[in-house]
């Protein structure tokens, strides 16, 4: 009793961290609480689920650009990686790309045969808004495009095939577009949303009423009490942190050098003063000193 009155004083560590996260749902022992989260997601039913790196190398926590994702297979014919991104979302279509490629050419290698490769699902969870759609939980699949007319042939198919093929799929959740609708709670998905992002209230009611989201929380609890799982955290934090400011300096730092180079082929073009100043926003010293 004094262990969990203690937890409730703690001000409880963000699952939207994936330090945190992968902890919780990668964690050996927790497959349940993955396997809740997945069919939530996923929308089926999970019979078997096996966690294949639930193991969080020291050295990777400081690591700024280390990704700490969860793969998974589920039902023997699935392999998942799911990751929860808090950072750097730049290029995000294409890691996506990359982390199921990656996923792909495990199985063929595993297997060596393509009619027995595994069907793969990425899954990623952002704090951030970055695809331009009407919806905070997207699914992409290998679409084909619609036909040109000139490359038309009646075959006689009276629906023909919208997909390549339906063993790769990407699942993005964006929290922030979750959080900006607010929804009343329709379904199991919605209920972990509100938890991964830190709803205390919707934490209290999910741990009266489901059996995994209770362990989650409690798990959580316990995690935010323990002062070394608060230092690796803060670590993990501070890593992210120091390659947000590094990035921001880069792009800072381009720019800058950006805007000196046209000014320099301007002066070059015998340009007015003034008008270098206006497109450049260099200040009359700066552009005399080029």
């Amino acid at each position: 009793m004094n262990n969990l009155k203690k937890s409730k004083e703690v001000e409880m560590l963000p699952l939207s961290n994936d330090y945190v996260f992968k902890r919780i749902f990668g964690k050996g022992g927790n497959e349940k609480i993955l396997k809740s989260l997945l069919e939530a997601i996923l929308k089926i039913n999970i019979q078997k689920i096996e966690v294949k790196n639930p193991e969080i190398p020291k050295e990777t926590i400081d690591e700024k650009l280390s990704i700490l994702d969860i793969k998974a297979e589920i039902n023997e014919n699935t392999m998942i990686d799911i990751e929860m991104q808090v950072g750097n979302t730049t290029a995000i279509d294409r890691r996506l790309v990359v982390y199921n490629a990656k996923l792909i050419a495990g199985e063929i290698k595993v297997s060596e045969k393509y009619q027995t490769a595994k069907d793969t699902i990425v899954i990623c969870i952002i704090n951030d808004n970055v695809v331009e759609r009407n919806a905070y939980l997207s699914l992409a699949m290998l679409k084909y495009e619609k036909t040109e007319e000139i490359r038309y042939v009646n075959m006689g198919y009276e629906k023909e095939e919208e997909y390549l093929t339906d063993m790769v799929k990407y699942y993005i959740i964006e929290l922030p577009k979750f959080k900006t609708k607010k929804p009343k709670v329709a379904d199991l998905l919605e209920k972990w949303l509100y938890v991964i992002g830190g709803d205390q209230k919707m934490m209290e009611e999910c741990k009266k009423e489901n059996g995994e989201m209770k362990e989650a929380i409690e798990q959580l609890e316990q995690m935010s009490a323990d002062e070394y799982e608060r230092e690796l955290y803060e670590i993990r934090e501070r890593s992210r942190l120091t390659y947000n400011t590094e990035m921001y300096e880069a792009r800072r730092k381009g720019l800058e050098e950006g805007k000196k180079e046209i000014a320099k082929k301007m002066k070059e073009k015998k340009a007015d003063i003034k008008f270098i100043q206006e497109v450049t926003g260099l200040t009359e010293e700066e552009i005399k000193a080029l």
